[in-house]
């Protein structure tokens, strides 16, 4: 897989955190995929085949080219086949909310319908690999988009813009005293102007901040993680991540493992020329071939 990040146009960078691009090949056991809840709104322009779905399973929808979606409480179940490549632009809510009308637990919201002709310029230019240009194009209609429909950034937003860089620990209370307000007044405050009330947003931004930890560490000490993240200590961790996940930290910390363990055979089957496909026919059935990897001479 191949993933970079770049960062806005600095006049969006109030309502827009990141720009990402990512182009990948999904081999069959590559296919599913579980998308936990996280921070951002995250707009994406998509040139592949991608289906979603309930992590129970069930019936997948075919996912339109260009979507918004974001902020959810629950993982995402996610079918990807063959190559897909992917613009996104994760936007904070407030940033949604003003650009597109976006509320906390609304459907995903296909962007095709609304605006046809940029979405099918932006994912052709995709396909081509023609990523400076397709970000261009998105700069220029976000910031059409911000001079329209824009407002100035108030109280609710302050607040919000504080959790972000508290990792979500910062306290309405106290926020509402440093800005001279009731917490009543805030807590309106920030409904309106962010999408969501604040103790959801700051769970969220804990999870993913908990979730972001152990994918780079899985090995990483959980009473230590609760400690960092504010929770009052590793069981209030392990409930508030099952809530969001629906697996405790300990589950995600041993599938984590076994991502990295499969990274290190693939990069030891690219790296030795000794590993090479090794075919072998059932012998009850020899149009049945069978593809496996073996290490020659060993």
């Amino acid at each position: 897989m191949s993933y970079q990040e770049f960062p806005p146009d600095p006049r969006l960078h109030t309502l827009v955190r990141t720009y990402w691009q990512m182009t990948e090949f999904h081999e069959v056991s590559e296919q599913e995929h579980r998308f936990m809840p996280e921070r951002s709104v995250r707009l994406t322009f998509s040139a592949g085949h991608s289906w979603q779905g309930s992590p129970q399973g069930g019936p997948l929808e075919r996912l339109p080219d260009a979507t918004l979606f974001g902020l959810t409480v629950a993982p995402q179940r996610m079918v990807s086949v063959g190559l897909t490549r992917a613009l996104g632009v994760e936007l904070y809510p407030w940033g949604a909310r003003q650009l597109f009308g976006w509320t906390f637990g609304q459907d995903l919201l296909d962007l095709t319908v609304q605006h046809p002709w940029l979405c099918r310029a932006v994912c052709a230019l995709v396909r081509l690999d023609a990523w400076d240009e397709a970000r261009q194009m998105v700069d220029d209609w976000l910031l059409g988009l911000m001079n329209e429909r824009g407002r100035e950034l108030k109280v609710g937003v302050e607040a919000a813009r504080t959790l972000y860089m508290s990792l979500g620990q910062a306290r309405i209370g106290t926020l509402s005293l440093e800005l001279g307000l009731s917490q009543r007044q805030l807590e309106r405050a920030f409904l309106n102007e962010v999408g969501l009330n604040a103790k959801t947003l700051a769970r969220i931004i804990r999870f993913e901040e908990a979730h972001n930890r152990l994918w780079l560490d899985p090995h990483a000490s959980l009473s230590r993680l609760a400690l960092d993240l504010g929770f009052s200590d590793q069981a209030h961790l392990t409930r508030e991540f099952r809530s969001l996940a629906h697996m405790t930290p300990g589950t995600f910390a041993r599938f984590t493992l076994q991502r990295l363990d499969q990274a290190r055979r693939d990069e030891l089957r690219a790296a030795d020329p000794r590993l090479q496909p090794h075919r072998w026919t059932d012998q009850r059935d020899p149009d049945r071939v069978q593809i496996d990897f073996a290490l020659i001479g060993i």
